[in-house]
C-alpha cells in the first residue's frame, strides 16, 4: 500500500509542477517528500521493529483523521449560501505574474465582480502587496481588473502592504477601522475560505461572512491539504504570537 501511495504522491507532484510551470511551486514539494517517504517506508518495512511500524501507523492515522475533520469544515464553508446585503467585500490577493492576473486570483475577482454587480451598494477592498516576480502590488492589479470590467473606481479600496492572509485582514482594518463592525464578506477560493474566516474572527471582525470562489481542479487537492495543515497549526501560531 505504501508503494501505491508513494507513486500517487510522486505522480501528483509532477502533475502540479506541469500545470503551474514550475518545479518549486507553493507546497508541491510536500507531495515529493511524501512520495519518497512512503516508498522508502515500503522498502524498509520488513526490517523495522514492530514497535516502530506500529508507531508510524498510529501517527499516520492520527494525522489524516485530523486532516479529514478539518476538511469537513472546509467543505461546508466552501458551499455556504451567499450572504445578502454585505457592506464590504474583502478580496484576498494571490500571485500576480508581473502585472498579469493569475488564474487563481481571477476566480476570486470574478466572484467579487458577480456579487458587486448584484449588490450595487457594496464596497470592495482589494488586499495584497508586492512580492517576488510582481512588477506592481497585487491590490493595484486587482483594482485595474475590476475597473476594466465596469466596477466604479470609487467603490474599490486598495490595501497594498500585506503579504499573508493574516496581514490581508489586519491591514484592511487599518485602512478602514470601522469594517470590524460592518457586515463584511471575505472573498477567496473555496479551499482557502475557512482559514481566512478563522483569521478574520481572530482579528476582531464581528460580522464576517464567507464568499467562496471556485478553485482550480488540478490544484484543489494540493491546496486542500495545505490549508488543512495550516488550520491545524493555527493554535500553535497563536500561542507563539502571545509569547
Amino acid at each position: 500500500m505504501s508503494f501505491v501511495t508513494g507513486m500517487f504522491c510522486l505522480l501528483y507532484y509532477l502533475a502540479v509542477c506541469r500545470y503551474v510551470g514550475r518545479w518549486n511551486s507553493t507546497f508541491s514539494r510536500f507531495w515529493l517528500l511524501c512520495g519518497v517517504l512512503c516508498i522508502g517506508y515500503g522498502l524498509l518495512q520488513e526490517r523495522l521493529p514492530w514497535q516502530a511500524e506500529r508507531a508510524a501507523l498510529v501517527l499516520w492515522t492520527l494525522l489524516w483523521t485530523a486532516v479529514a475533520a478539518v476538511w469537513i469544515r472546509m467543505l461546508l464553508f466552501g458551499r455556504q449560501k451567499e450572504a445578502k446585503d454585505l457592506e464590504y467585500l474583502i478580496v484576498l490577493g494571490a500571485k500576480v505574474d508581473r502585472t498579469r492576473i493569475t488564474s487563481s486570483l481571477k476566480l476570486r475577482l470574478d466572484r467579487a465582480y458577480t456579487y458587486a454587480v448584484r449588490h450595487r451598494a457594496v464596497k470592495i477592498v482589494v488586499s495584497g502587496g508586492q512580492g517576488r516576480g510582481e512588477d506592481i502590488p497585487e491590490a493595484e492589479a486587482m483594482k485595474e481588473y475590476l475597473a476594466e470590467r465596469g466596477i466604479e473606481r470609487e467603490r474599490i479600496f486598495p490595501e497594498d502592504r500585506s503579504s499573508t492572509t493574516e496581514e490581508n485582514l489586519r491591514f484592511t482594518v487599518r485602512l478602514i477601522p470601522e469594517i470590524r463592525e460592518k457586515k463584511a464578506g471575505v472573498v477567496t477560493n473555496s479551499f482557502h475560505i475557512y482559514r481566512a474566516w478563522l483569521l478574520g474572527k481572530r482579528e476582531g471582525y464581528q460580522r464576517l461572512f464567507p464568499v467562496p470562489a471556485k478553485s482550480e481542479p488540478v490544484l484543489y487537492l494540493n491546496y486542500m491539504v495545505r490549508e488543512a495543515l495550516a488550520v491545524l497549526l493555527l493554535p500553535v501560531k497563536g500561542w507563539r504570537n502571545r509569547h
